[in-house]
């Protein structure tokens, strides 16, 4: 069942805007929750509706909730989750509809431990194609991380892929606009994948080059299993994040790997990968602009590097998290994009609280 916030605003059964049949809540953090609903005149289809606590109903939380589905909107990418609609119920209650998608975050891949490099060469490709037609827009994501990455497993021409989503655009900047005012003290974002000049407040001085960082650390953790900065609290992360080098890479990494994501991740700005495409090339060996699709996860071809070609890959390992909850079948999306904590979805069993901090 929803929590306490949840429970005051919707219940299962319940019909929002005579069109969407709420079946399950399959996710619920500090900010909002989300559940599972079916169209009433499209039987069969199914959708992700995430709604916000009624006590987070003020102007900038508001402001950012409806940012997210403009922005997804906007953008239309294959590599992004589809936002169908915002709207406010009758209470005040503002809710996005998004895909209902069913798979995994990166997060929970990750907790199988180091992933094999074609597999994170197809997904650093996609995320890189949805961060570049972003950036074209003049918009910067600001809280790119693995739990804001969701994969996707599915079988084409009996080949298994993984489709990447990028998603949660709550917190993004779009260059030039003061839609959304930031408080200078504000920290924004979650500090393992922060560049420095995000981690320091340097609101003006955010760019796409920020992404490209996060991205580099993305990488990082894919290739290592774990985390490029980490620490027992938010300012020994961030103090990490700009003044400290992450260990080097794992030894089996090709040379040129290495050096693309340490590029990726250098501290001065100017001294980064101008563009996300940049980066996907220096790692890849391919232009972003060529990229036509996932790469299969299952043993198949070689991959170019930059260095080299791989050799056939294992197939696709288990990547079924572990810890204190049962990664599920099934998620859709992060939560509501603001500070205090970021709502991830969906178990088999119930629904499972997975937030992560902000500051």
């Amino acid at each position: 069942m929803a929590n306490s916030s949840a429970r005051s605003v919707i219940d299962v059964g319940s019909v929002i805007a005579d069109t969407y049949r709420i079946e399950a809540l399959i996710g619920r953090g500090g900010m909002g929750s989300v559940f599972v609903a079916t169209h009433n005149r499209l039987p069969g289809k199914k959708v992700a509706i995430k709604l916000l606590h009624a006590e987070l109903h003020d102007d900038e939380v508001m402001a950012r909730f409806r940012r997210e589905a403009e922005i997804a909107s906007r953008l239309g990418h294959p590599n992004i989750v589809a936002v169908h609609d915002f709207n406010i119920m009758p209470d005040g209650t503002p809710y996005l509809v998004l895909d209902y998608l069913e798979g995994q975050t990166l997060a929970q891949k990750i907790k199988g431990g180091p992933i094999p490099l074609e597999q994170v060469m197809s997904i650093v490709r996609q995320v890189g194609s949805a961060l570049a037609a972003a950036h074209r827009e003049g918009i910067v994501h600001r809280d790119l991380k693995p739990q804001n990455i969701f994969l996707i497993s599915t079988e084409v021409d009996g080949r298994l892929v993984e489709i990447a989503k990028v998603l949660d655009f709550g917190i993004s900047k779009i260059v030039g606009s003061t839609t959304v005012k930031t408080q200078e003290s504000t920290l924004l974002g979650t500090p393992q994948y922060m560049a420095p000049e995000q981690a320091t407040g340097q609101h003006d001085h955010v760019d796409q080059r920020t992404d490209v960082f996060a991205l580099g650390a993305i990488v990082y953790e894919m290739l290592n299993g774990h985390p490029a900065f980490a620490g027992a609290s938010i300012p020994e992360v961030v103090f990490k994040v700009v003044y400290e080098q992450p260990a080097p890479m794992n030894a089996t990494i090709p040379p040129a790997i290495s050096s693309a994501v340490k590029q990726a991740m250098a501290k001065p700005a100017g001294e980064r990968f101008a563009t996300v495409g940049g980066f996907v090339e220096a790692l890849t060996g391919v232009p972003l602009a060529n990229f036509r699709g996932p790469v299969s996860t299952m043993p198949e071809v070689g991959l170019a590097t930059g260095s080299k070609r791989l050799s056939n890959q294992e197939a696709l390992a288990n990547t079924m998290g572990s810890g204190d909850y049962t990664p599920p079948p099934a998620a859709v999306v992060s939560g509501p994009p603001v500070a205090g904590s970021a709502l991830t979805v969906a178990t088999q069993s119930g629904p499972v609280d997975i937030g992560s901090a902000r500051t």
